[in-house]
């Protein structure tokens, strides 16, 4: 929940409770009390994100034009990489060690330990071999209801991938209420396209670039790909190999009616970064693909030519890479039924896209819960890692 905003809706909230005004103000006082304390919980997580964003050494220039190397014994960090004018639109960039690369590469295409932390010294010759290697790169966008977020704040994530030998670009986009949902989606696609132009700047291969969401962060992901109509023109290199949605929101709908039973639809910004009701079908990946595949049908009923409609299809399904929704049995936030759904929707595109539920994780630790190398991983991240590499 944004405060600043969710304070700005409370008028209209009571206006909708003329006869329960104190009941429902007593609610609206707990909503913010929980709502404080979960964020004074995190303040440790905060402190860790920010000196890990503050500490990591600076990545050095690259020595050629399109050439980045892999000499440091640590991940390293380039800050403020602009994909656009606005002061908002950078993403950071965490690049892999050498040893983070020598790890990765061991051992053949057999599953990796993630927990493994031998040491290893380079042999000669070595480190050049393992320099020219490209390695993958997570594109990653964070949610934060459309209205907040920092790039610092996902630092810890964006340090461990990179300690498991992942490059990975963390964005920021213009946020609500300075842009809508539509917009946000816009400034996503661009990022990524930044990001997949640049990645032999940052040592990775283009051609394993992976867009990685969460919540709100994966709404906006489906989005931007169902906003670039150009996939089917574009190399094989400047393709996504892959979407990962972790606890995303693809129906609107179904979310808003969801969080007004939670009594937030109001205080959140959903519906209002959406650009109200009217605006939720459109805005809905869900919705979106559902219409496609009802038009579809009924152009075949009516035994109209399958150019237009199936090929409309086709192009939709050629929008969207390999899809990967993780969800949780306990996730109160975003319930389990949207990844689900959407899942379902993909399929029957043909779209391929695999569903992982899984018994325990929060909302905010599937993005939140990463720890530093040698610390376990929960087995979403494992996961995570695993499909980044594969």
């Amino acid at each position: 929940m944004s405060f600043p905003e969710a304070i700005k809706a409370i008028p209209a909230d009571l206006a909708l409770h003329p006869n329960s005004k104190i009941k429902r103000s007593a609610q609206i006082t707990k909503l913010f009390i929980d709502e404080a304390r979960g964020i004074l919980s995190m303040i440790p997580y905060g402190v860790r994100a920010k000196l890990i964003h503050a500490m990591t050494p600076k990545a050095s220039e690259t020595t050629a034009v399109g050439e980045s190397s892999f000499k440091e014994s640590r991940v390293t960090l380039r800050k403020g990489f602009k994909y656009g004018e606005s002061e908002r639109q950078q993403f950071d960039v965490y690049l892999p060690s050498l040893r983070s690369i020598r790890r990765r590469g061991r051992g053949g295409g057999g599953k990796r330990d993630v927990f493994d932390d031998d040491e290893y010294e380079v042999e000669e010759g070595e480190a050049e071999n393992v320099n020219a290697a490209r390695v993958p790169m997570a594109v990653f966008v964070h949610g934060g209801v459309w209205a907040s977020g920092e790039r610092w704040q996902f630092a810890p994530l964006a340090h461990r991938l990179a300690e498991e030998g992942i490059v990975t670009a963390v964005i920021s986009y213009s946020l609500y209420p300075e842009k809508s949902a539509k917009a946000q989606a816009e400034e996503v696609l661009k990022a990524v396209k930044c990001a997949i132009v640049n990645a032999k700047l940052f040592g990775a291969d283009a051609s394993r670039t992976h867009l990685v969401g969460h919540s709100a962060g994966s709404h906006l992901c489906a989005m931007a790909l169902l906003l670039d109509e150009e996939t089917k023109e574009k190399e094989e290199s400047e393709k996504l190999k892959s979407f990962v949605g972790m606890c995303g929101v693809y129906n609107i709908e179904t979310h808003y009616e969801y969080e007004d039973k939670r009594g937030v639809a109001m205080l959140s910004t959903m519906g209002r970064a959406m650009s109200g009701k009217e605006k939720f079908k459109e805005m809905s990946p869900y919705h979106i693909l559902e219409d496609k595949i009802s038009s579809s049908s009924s152009s075949s009923s009516s035994s109209r030519s399958s150019s237009g409609e199936d090929g409309n299809i086709k192009g939709v399904a050629k929008s969207f890479p390999k899809t990967y929704l993780f969800t949780s049995d306990t996730d109160i936030v975003v319930p389990k039924r949207e990844s689900e759904d959407f899942h379902n929707t993909l399929l029957k595109l043909g779209i391929d896209s695999e569903l992982s539920v899984y018994e325990h994780g929060t909302h905010g630790e599937f993005a939140l819960g990463f720890k530093k190398r040698p610390k376990p991983l929960k087995a979403f991240h494992c996961d995570l890692i695993e499909l980044l590499h594969s």
